[in-house]
């Protein structure tokens, strides 16, 4: 008798598990199902505006046209990317768990990533292939998504996109690849890389919007070459800056060894040893630096 009734309370117990998990993955489905369709129709706005967008010409026929239908302003089909890239990353944020993927992504993610942008990057760096890799993210932003809401988080994510961009392009660096609120970029030099890190970091705490929503972002840097087809340079520093992130905290730039051997000195910067470490599939510890000071 016993031994039916636990039975019966087994089969029961799956059940109500089985009832609770359908729940769960049909709530996930719409929401990934809710994202694709923004997705959608903000690709859609992006191609309407490039279609009304009219080639640029000197002649004087076209100067007349373009007085009497003036030319789609080039910042609203950026908005209109920025957003559609935030929508982006939040459905890919739903797919992951929250888990961070520029920072913790797989060694031939990264190479990869070099290898698709491979023309911009041999534009920025050196002629032995040296640039200075800077890795950022948003800390905790799971649990940011959902304490704000999609929508407000769309709306944080795009001022946290501005920010990002704004830094990047003041110091002639290199967007290689952005997800959600994950960011990988390439400097031309040391100095150039932790400035614009330390610009951020000033900036995501003076601005309203992220301010409010206790927006804190951790940033990692690393300089070496990253395009020799020889060895595993081409992967391994790649590599590097995302683990020197990944091991950052709240607020933080930290720049690994070499990155700290070429600033150190630079005037309106300090450092601080944070660790000596092993990193995530890279051979021997590190030494990390924290920098303090100001832009």
């Amino acid at each position: 008798m016993r031994l039916a009734v636990l039975g019966a309370l087994i089969v029961l117990a799956l059940l109500v598990a089985t009832a609770a998990l359908a729940v769960l993955l049909r709530r996930r489905t719409e929401a990934l199902a809710a994202a694709q369709e923004r997705i959608t129709e903000l690709e859609a706005a992006i191609l309407r505006l490039e279609a009304t967008a009219p080639r640029r010409t000197d002649t004087p026929i076209d100067r007349a046209a373009e007085r009497v239908a003036p030319r789609v302003d080039p910042r609203a089909v950026w908005v209109a990317r920025t957003a559609a890239r935030a929508v982006v990353g939040t459905a890919g944020r739903l797919r992951e768990g929250g888990v961070s993927g520029l920072v913790s992504a797989s060694f031939d993610d990264l190479t990869r990533w070099v290898t698709e942008d491979r023309v911009e990057i041999e534009r920025i760096a050196t002629p032995d292939g040296t640039v200075t890799i800077l890795f950022s993210d948003i800390v905790d932003s799971t649990a940011r998504n959902e304490r704000l809401g999609d929508k407000r988080w769309l709306k944080v994510l795009h001022a946290h996109d501005a920010v990002i961009r704004h830094a990047v392009e003041a110091r002639r660096g290199h967007v290689v690849k952005s997800q959600g609120d994950g960011y990988m970029v390439v400097f031309p030099d040391p100095l150039a890389g932790v400035r614009a890190a330390m610009a951020i970091q000033q900036r995501i705490h003076t601005r309203r919007r992220l301010k409010s929503a206790d927006i804190h972002v951790r940033i990692g840097l690393h300089t070496g070459r990253v395009l020799t087809h020889e060895g595993d340079y081409f992967g391994r520093n790649v590599a590097l800056a995302a683990r020197v992130a990944a091991h950052g905290s709240a607020d933080e730039v930290l720049v690994s060894e070499a990155t700290h051997e070429a600033i150190s000195g630079a005037p309106g910067l300090a450092f601080e040893l944070a660790a000596t470490t092993e990193l995530k599939g890279l051979s021997g510890e590190h030494r990390l630096w924290r920098v303090t000071g100001t832009v």
